[in-house]
């Protein structure tokens, strides 16, 4: 019974650790092959952070969005309908991620409305797994908020890009 309960225990903290810095390495490898690190002479609004801010505000958010997985990943259902609620968090939160991922290539690369527009289809779908989330695993959520957050101010920045840029 001591090495079931160990073992699940160190599976628990390999499975953090593969969320968390998985996630991490995603999201920097993204904005590195995108560019992303260089503004590429692009017109910032007055209220953006500088540029310095945005690799310690990714850092966070992405290890935000790690433990949520995790939680998310790790949570035991109690009933046929949260299971389908972490079936579909998981689902949600692949989806963001992918969105996530594609943004930088989109934004730098691409065209600024076309980034705005999934820039606020990701903002819908973490609202979405924001709110299911809630229903079964509640810090999964909140740690989301943060991101959330930010996906509203980057989609008003983004929107303030468009018109410095046009």
């Amino acid at each position: 019974m001591q090495d079931s309960v160990t073992l699940k225990k160190h599976s628990n903290v390999l499975t953090f650790f593969v969320c968390v810095l998985s996630t991490l390495a995603a999201g920097f490898l993204s904005g590195f092959l995108s560019g992303g690190y260089d503004n590429k002479g692009i017109n910032m609004p007055s209220f953006a952070p500088p540029d310095w801010a945005y690799s310690v505000i990714w850092t966070v958010l992405y290890v935000l969005i790690g433990i949520s997985l995790f939680l998310i990943i790790t949570s035991v259902p109690l009933s046929p309908a949260e299971q389908s609620m972490k079936t579909a968090a998981i689902v949600l939160w692949g989806v963001q991620f992918a969105l996530n991922l594609l943004w930088p290539f989109l934004f730098f690369n691409v065209d600024f409305t076309v980034a705005f527009v999934i820039n606020a289809l990701m903002a819908a779908v973490v609202t979405s797994l924001v709110t299911i989330g809630f229903f079964f695993k509640p810090l999964s959520s909140v740690l989301l908020l943060p991101y959330w957050g930010w996906l509203l101010f980057t989609a008003f920045q983004t929107v303030m890009v468009i018109v410095l840029n046009a």
